[in-house]
């Protein structure tokens, strides 16, 4: 049925590929669960120290960079602030400066109207009406005047100048104002002198 054939073991057989390039199944088999890592090898094993070398002298160069960078902006913002605050100290009361000079012109208008007229009961007038002007200034701008008498004594808004004998519904209260205080937008800035009964 079949033939027998001869085979010489240094006859090439067809398909037989010599060297494992040719011919992958004369490869070992790969044991189940490893993993094959492809190992190279640099030509220069002095050279990867003198990479690594060169990049750590490039991200310090480029930190420091940053830093001054950095250092030179803080510098501009602090003296920015620095002119910034010194020109409002100097120039912070220029709205309200604003506001009181027609006032003052008025005192000078009416200095000059009572060196020449002799009428007292107008100078007076004018007088009035200035002041009037000036404390309207005075509250637009956020002034206000600490009302006192008959109130009671609050250490936080008056300051006691000295104590009377009073009747014993004026006890605690204040009964004279020697100096008017005043605040600024709900701000004491200047207590009320008072005299308090006892």
């Amino acid at each position: 049925m079949f033939g027998k054939r001869n085979i010489n073991i240094d006859d090439e057989l067809p398909g037989d590929k010599t060297s494992p390039e040719e011919n992958p199944e004369m490869l070992p088999e790969e044991e189940e669960g490893e993993e094959v890592i492809d190992i190279t090898v640099d030509d220069d094993p002095e050279e990867a120290p003198r990479k690594t070398a060169q990049t750590d002298a490039e991200k310090l160069a480029e930190l420091n960079d940053k830093y001054l960078r950095l250092h030179a902006d803080f510098e501009n913002f602090r003296r920015r602030t620095n002119k910034e605050k010194s020109e409002l100290i100097m120039y912070g009361n220029k709205e309200l400066f604003l506001k009181i000079l027609p006032v003052y012109d008025d005192f000078e208008r009416a200095m000059e109207l009572m060196e020449k007229s002799d009428n007292k009961e107008a100078a007076l007038d004018g007088i009035k009406l200035i002041f009037n002007k000036f404390t309207n200034t005075l509250q637009q701008a956020g002034l206000k005047e600490i009302d006192s008498n008959g109130k009671e004594f609050d250490p936080e808004i008056h300051e006691a100048i000295t104590k009377i004998q009073m009747s014993p519904d004026m006890k605690g209260k204040v009964v004279d104002t020697m100096q008017k205080g005043y605040m600024l937008n709900d701000k004491i800035i200047r207590h009320s002198k008072v005299v308090v009964g006892e």
